[in-house]
């Protein structure tokens, strides 16, 4: 009876498991390992050295990711690595994002390393100055397939030699359909390179596409003629490929020549479900799986990126705040100011409430600009509010507090003259209070020129108003206002797109004045 037993207790056994296999979908259940991601950076014309971390950090924060970084500091065309020696230089890892600027590498032996390990199956995720790299021979003109120099152009899927001047490019995604792009939202980057498009090979499809308005250039000992038209200029800025007769899988952009753009979420978001996608692991419906997915959290978008400014303000607009650190900010930091996932955040308890207001205030001064930015109350009923045309100023010990005009937000909407004339201007007939949310974010425009000030909130224009002091409307810093208090408080804002000089109309309110 004994071996009988033994021998039911063994199928019963193997039964158990074979369920388990088949509701696992024939794998046994196994701990999801973390993606392995070679990053190789350096070159020419870049901060690499600053880059690498952004984006090691970003990839990490988001999925389940170890990011291995190989940086040559050589600021050189020429830029070499070590690395691509091995002819297995790309074992143990998932992925390679390549992030050289090597433009004047040109032996084919080296080139040929690299390529090899993609034509195996590893997939490649390309980076901005990666176009401009490996290339010898006419590449100027679009090369032939299979030629001696088109390699590292048929890894990428496009061919591009060069770029136009450093202004804002607005960025459309054109394939809604493919998992990278359908939780992206359009967006305006900071000042960037466009890079031009030889050729887009038939193996590549585009994913979104940038355009600049590049103003034209005056003639050698001429002035600029303001009234001259910028020309619009078009380029793919997003775009896959298949590679090599394993149809390895290949992401590329060419944006992210500047540190704010690489430390931008909208950017590292991009990356990120490039990544994930090269690996097979972005699903269809573009989710991120459970498993490798860090955070559920939706990144916010960027109400500012998608403001239309006018033609000739774009590259000037600027970000006073790179979401990452207080840098060209001053204020009472400790314990009073924070960042959390790209907004500044002004908090204080009960016991260590400011007894006076404080603030967080740009270093730099401005006089007449458009601010566009977003504020949300979120702890506490007493207001807020963005300080301007003023100066820093002690009171009672207190190094960061303000004199000046401040507009105030969501709770008694309004103009207030800080240690000055108290109040100014009232939300008169209730517009403000009506179009303004008490605890969720707030959309405001500033239009602040001459001694009037105008207030566009979540679309609709609440203030117009004219100082009858103008000799008080002087230049100031941009101060973000954390109110006197006895209680627990919390503010955040975000966004925070400043322009100087601007054309003399709002454009965020419906319709506008």
């Amino acid at each position: 009876m004994r071996p009988l037993s033994i021998v039911r207790r063994v199928a019963a056994c193997l039964s158990c498991l074979a369920a388990s296999l088949i509701a696992s979908g024939g794998h046994a259940a196994e701990e999801v390992k973390p993606l392995k991601v070679l990053l190789v950076a350096g070159g020419c014309c870049h901060d690499y050295a600053a880059q690498t971390k952004l984006l090691k950090a970003g990839i990490e924060a988001r999925i389940k990711a170890e990011v291995d970084v190989v940086y040559n500091p050589d600021t050189s065309t020429k830029a070499t690595f070590e690395i691509y020696g091995k002819p297995d230089w790309d074992k143990g890892y998932d992925v390679v994002i390549h992030d050289e600027c090597s433009a004047d590498v040109t032996d084919p032996a080296y080139v040929g390393r690299i390529l090899a390990a993609h034509r195996r199956g590893t997939p490649a995720v390309n980076l901005h100055c990666a176009m401009h790299s490996y290339r010898w021979g006419d590449f100027r003109n679009a090369v032939a397939a299979g030629a001696d120099n088109a390699g590292w152009f048929e890894m990428l899927g496009l061919q591009s030699i060069g770029h136009g001047p450093q202004i804002p490019i607005e960025i459309a995604f054109a394939d809604r359909s493919h998992p990278i792009s359908k939780s992206l939202a359009d967006w305006v980057t900071i000042k960037e390179e466009l890079y031009n498009n030889i050729q887009v090979l038939p193996t590549a499809k585009v994913l979104a596409a940038g355009k600049q308005l590049v103003p034209p250039k005056p003639k050698p000992g001429e002035a600029a003629d303001p009234a001259a038209k910028p020309a619009e200029v078009t380029a793919a800025v997003v775009w896959t490929n298949e590679y090599g007769p394993n149809r390895t899988r290949i992401f590329s952009t060419s944006l992210g020549h500047n540190n704010d753009t690489v430390g931008d979420d909208r950017y590292l978001d991009l990356i990120t479900r490039g990544v994930l996608w090269v690996t097979g692991r972005l699903g269809d419906d573009g989710a991120i799986p459970a498993a490798l997915k860090l955070s559920t959290a939706a990144a916010p978008a960027d109400w500012t990126a998608t403001v239309k400014l006018p033609p000739e303000e774009q590259p000037r607009a600027v970000r006073l705040f790179n979401g990452r650190d207080f840098d060209g900010w001053e204020g009472h930091l400790d314990p009073y100011w924070s960042i959390e996932g790209a907004e500044l955040v002004g908090r204080n308890a009960a016991d260590n409430a400011p007894k006076v207001s404080t603030y967080l205030l740009t270093k730099k001064p401005y006089r007449d600009f458009r601010l566009l930015c977003e504020g949300k109350l979120a702890t506490s009923e007493m207001h807020s509010g963005v300080a301007i045309w003023g100066k820093k100023f002690d009171k009672d010990g207190e190094a960061h507090s303000y004199q000046g005009h401040l507009v105030m937000f969501p709770s008694g909407w309004g103009l207030y003259d800080l240690f000055r004339r108290n109040g100014i201007a009232k939300d008169e007939g209730g517009g403000a209070k009506a179009a303004g949310l008490q605890h969720d974010w707030n959309r405001m425009e500033i239009l602040a020129i001459g001694s009037r000030i105008r207030l566009a909130v979540n679309g609709k224009e609440v203030l117009d108003w004219t100082d009858p002091q103008p000799e008080l409307c002087q230049p100031g810093p941009i101060g973000l206002q954390l109110h006197s208090n006895t209680v627990p408080q919390e503010v955040r804002f975000r966004g925070l797109v400043l322009v100087e000089n601007p054309q003399d109309v709002l454009v965020t309110a419906s319709p506008t004045p």
